[in-house]
């Protein structure tokens, strides 16, 4: 790793001395676990304002498996106790409830948002299922490459465009933007924020490329920028930025980043042959047909770009160094990862292959999933754990985006 020109803090603001943590708050939710994924959802966001949560799921006698399945899904610890049994422990603690009570009408939203989606695939698709069974939302337009191309999710006739600026005409509220291509994608959050849309986003590259310009021009003209999803998939890693930031000076970020990277590593750590390990990760629907922006750290490096502007409120350049994962590739020994850094007191920053052995957050990280460690000024430690790719959790990254914009509006 490169030491970088970084904007380093205060350094009268930063103490080394330990603080006793002060307790996290817990949420106690009861919740119908009829519809485990609503459920799930609700606590998902708990978990996002750093909250540890108690869940008490009423209606069937499976209701609280139902709900922990739907969590599990997204990547979020679980723990079932018994009776005598703490019932705040680590995870999410489910409950069984009673039978839920008889349901009341569903009050009509005071004002129905409309939604413009760009992007109808992996990310995209996940999200239309949940806008279209959703009162709350109207979806004015989809942005696709082919409209007359068959989808998961039928599309309403005149709901699919091919043009972004056609997308924009139709005044949507909110762009749910969710495409694979950069430019595209950062044209079109320019365009949306311009015009005073709010931009829901989870195009890691286009986010990154300059977030604090973004940022100032959502600032300028009253748009509202989320993009939790841009990284971590469905793990709060944003969110854990932001807590530490809140608690003090943010002198350190370790992060995994890039689930594909991670699933490689860990085949490789079995004894698979790379092509092998690359072949297994495209069949777990992780690995893209072109995976390069995974091996060379350049999807790290975006990621750790947006923290980076988290944590110090100013622009970190996502061309940072990075080391290249391929067959070719002497990886040192034990537990490896592709470890995406940021040091601010030494200006250290980059995304290399460490190992890893001994550390609890890292060593044992499972296939997909994303971790962060945060430190702040007076040593204190922020982490965050989960699937950091796939269908479930990235939708779910967006959806509680969406829901905070939607609880928000005027």
């Amino acid at each position: 790793m490169t030491a970088l020109p970084l904007p380093l803090p205060d350094p009268s603001a930063v103490a080394f001395n330990h603080v006793p943590y002060p307790d996290e708050p817990v949420a106690l939710l009861q919740l119908d676990a009829s519809d485990p994924v609503q459920a799930a959802s609700a606590v998902y966001r708990e978990i996002r304002r750093g909250r540890r949560v108690v869940a008490v799921a009423c209606g069937e006698p499976d209701a609280a498996a139902r709900l922990t399945a739907a969590l599990e899904a997204i990547g979020v610890a679980t723990s079932r106790p018994g009776p005598g049994e703490a019932v705040v422990g680590p995870g999410v603690s489910v409950v069984a409830g009673p039978a839920c009570p008889a349901e009341r009408p569903r009050a009509a939203p005071d004002r129905v948002l409309r939604v413009g989606l760009a992007g109808c695939g992996v990310v995209g698709g996940g999200v239309l299922v949940r806008l279209l069974g959703d009162p709350r939302f109207e979806v004015v337009g989809v942005l696709v490459r082919d409209p007359a191309r068959p989808r998961d999710t039928a599309l309403a006739a005149g709901l699919a465009v091919s043009d972004p600026a056609t997308l924009l005409a139709r005044e949507p509220d909110i762009l749910v933007e969710a495409i694979s291509d950069a430019s595209t994608g950062l044209a079109l959050i320019r365009a949306a924020l311009a015009r005073g849309v709010d931009v829901v986003s989870a195009n890691k590259q286009a986010v990154g490329a300059d977030l604090p310009a973004l940022v100032a021009l959502a600032g300028a003209s009253g748009a509202r920028l989320h993009y939790s999803a841009c990284v971590g998939g469905g793990a709060p890693l944003i969110e854990t930025v932001r807590r530490a930031r809140a608690h003090g000076v943010v002198v350190r970020i370790e992060a995994v980043l890039n689930g594909t990277c991670n699933f490689i590593l860990n085949r490789l750590a079995e004894g698979l042959p790379f092509d092998a390990a690359l072949t297994a990760a495209r069949a777990a629907g992780f690995a893209e047909a072109d995976p390069s922006a995974d091996l060379t750290g350049l999807d790290a490096g975006a990621k750790l770009a947006i923290l980076g502007h988290e944590a110090l409120q100013g622009r970190l350049t996502a061309d940072v160094p990075r080391e290249r994962l391929g067959p070719d590739v002497d990886l040192p020994r034990g537990r490896v990862r592709q470890l995406a850094r940021l040091d601010v007191r030494t200006g250290e920053a980059g995304v290399a292959l460490r190992p890893v052995d001994g550390d609890p957050l890292f060593a044992d990280l499972p296939d997909e999933w994303n971790a962060l460690r945060v430190t702040t000024g007076d040593g204190r430690v922020f982490t965050a754990r989960g699937r950091g790719a796939g269908r479930v959790p990235t939708t779910e990254s967006v959806w509680a985006d969406l829901s905070d914009l939607a609880a928000d509006r005027p």
